[in-house]
């Protein structure tokens, strides 16, 4: 049976229906679980982000205590380096590892029977759960 779209899958998961098709290899299944960990990474440095920009936008103002008056002011600069760190670390990784490079990935897979080189450089012992 041909690999299946991401698209194409309706009811279940797109891992879980890869991790069923490809339950006899090893290999498959820790570039599956490496797909997922790095989207994973992607979604934190995006909800981490979200929570420093909230932070830091409870601190900016002006606050008048007994010892005096602060003021925290964050530049355009400031603003542009956080968003600029977290948001784009987490969309690259959310780009680079979805559900549709992950199937071209299987698809080469399937086809030559080996994984690139770029996809082994980064698997981890923990991929092969």
């Amino acid at each position: 049976m041909p690999l299946l779209r991401p698209n194409q899958l309706k009811g279940e998961k797109y891992k879980d229906y890869l991790n069923k098709r490809y339950a006899d290899d090893k290999e498959a299944r820790a570039v599956i679980h490496l797909f997922n960990r790095k989207h994973t990474g992607g979604v934190l440095w995006l909800l981490t982000g979200a929570g420093v920009v909230g932070f830091i936008t409870s601190q900016t103002g002006t606050k008048t205590t007994s010892s005096g008056t602060t003021t925290v002011e964050v530049t355009p600069l400031g603003w542009g380096i956080v968003l600029g760190l977290f948001g784009g670390v987490g969309i690259g990784k959310l780009a680079r590892f979805n559900n549709e490079k992950l199937y071209a990935t299987l698809a080469d897979y399937d086809a030559s029977h080996a994984f690139t080189g770029t996809v082994m450089g980064k698997l981890k012992d923990k991929d092969y759960r």
